[in-house]
């Protein structure tokens, strides 16, 4: 699920990777919490939109919360949603 700031949800999928919620807080920003913290690459494919590859990084950039627990950073490598 992705909820907006305006109160829109969507339906996203990731391939082979469990997820529970993908929050869009503002404009760049976003939270994603993860049941299985050992995937290093997911895709975000958007109902009626091109799909946002969404690789992990070492460089801070987006908070990430997996399993509520250990923290990484996800980096946009690509916006193709209009």
């Amino acid at each position: 699920v992705v909820s907006f700031s305006d109160g829109s949800v969507i339906v996203v999928s990731f391939s082979g990777v469990p997820v529970a919620v993908v929050s869009f807080t503002s404009i760049g920003v976003a939270v994603v919490s993860f049941s299985d913290g050992s995937v290093t690459v997911v895709v975000l494919s958007f109902t009626g939109v091109p799909v946002v590859p969404v690789s992990f990084s070492a460089i801070p950039a987006f908070p990430v919360s997996l399993d509520d627990v250990a923290v990484l950073v996800v980096s946009f490598t690509s916006i193709a949603v209009t």
